[in-house]
């Protein structure tokens, strides 16, 4: 069985391209070349594969990162990551994942 990715929000529209980025807090779920259902919401929009990751600290986002992945600043990406996930994201280690849209 696939597991699943979920998504609340479709940040800077990336869900709608053939390769779009994630960060998540890092768990052992996430695996190259592993197949995922891509759920928005409560729907399944899509299905994916992990093309790469990096593991990543919250104060290494860049405006590169945070723009391509959510569409804003770092200071705003940080505060987006800062609500989700509490005081401890600021020593957690996080995954940016490289998606792949499987046809």
């Amino acid at each position: 069985m696939d597991d699943v990715i979920k998504f609340s929000y479709n940040w800077n529209n990336k869900l709608n391209c053939k390769v779009y980025t994630t960060f998540r807090l890092f768990n052992e779920k996430y695996q190259y070349n592993k197949r995922y259902k891509i759920y928005l919401k409560e729907e399944h929009i899509h299905d994916a594969i992990i093309e790469d990751m990096k593991i990543m600290k919250l104060d290494q986002i860049n405006r590169f990162i945070a723009g391509i992945d959510t569409g804003y600043s770092v200071k705003e990406f940080k505060n987006i990551v800062l609500k989700m996930y509490g005081e401890k994201a600021k020593t957690a280690n996080f995954l940016f994942i490289l998606l792949k849209k499987i046809d």
